[in-house]
């Protein structure tokens, strides 16, 4: 009882009254809200509200997917891999939690375990546009251009048209000395 009346505290001094009253109806929205205050970059009200969350359901995957995601965007690296390792152990077949490790991963630079997971993800799921689209970018800050440009012919082909695919195919092609014209 104590940590419902002090989660409801918590969650009065994170939410506007009228996200309040949605999360007092259904307490899964307290993800949907994390999610959104991510997307806003009000990456301290996330990390509250997922790890209020995690408190609340500590093997939810898009619990604790949030919560990685945001430790990410806060710059707490170590403990962004720890919580989406243990997403990855429990949840092994999620596409999107491998793809939040792999974004970890090229954050802090070591851009085969970035490229690794990625990989694994898009065996998954290859209908995600974004996860094509940073394995470009992981091939081409590492300088493989060659396989920068596969990776963008392997966008083109699955995805409409794209004019920023397109440009970065057009500046890769430039960096492999080809000529556009």
């Amino acid at each position: 009882m104590n940590d419902i009346k002090r989660y409801n505290e918590r969650l009065k001094k994170i939410l506007s009254p009228e996200e309040l009253t949605i999360v007092r109806k259904d307490r899964y929205r307290i993800i949907d809200f994390g999610y959104e205050y991510v997307d806003i970059g009000q990456y301290r009200k996330a990390f509250e509200l997922f790890n209020i969350g995690v408190k609340l359901n500590g093997y939810d995957p898009d619990i604790l997917n949030g919560l990685g995601i945001t430790l990410c965007e806060m710059g707490r690296f170590k403990s962004a891999l720890t919580i989406l390792k243990k997403a990855v152990q429990l949840y092994p077949h999620d596409a999107l939690i491998l793809a939040n490790l792999g974004n970890v991963y090229w954050e802090i630079c070591e851009y085969e375990k970035a490229l690794y997971y990625y990989y694994k993800s898009l065996r998954l799921n290859p209908s995600i546009s974004e996860i094509y689209y940073n394995i470009i970018s992981v091939y081409y800050e590492m300088g493989e251009f060659l396989m920068a440009y596969i990776a963008c012919l392997q966008y083109l082909e699955k995805f409409p048209p794209d004019e920023q695919i397109i440009e970065l195919r057009n500046d890769i092609l430039i960096n492999l000395g080809i000529s556009l014209f």
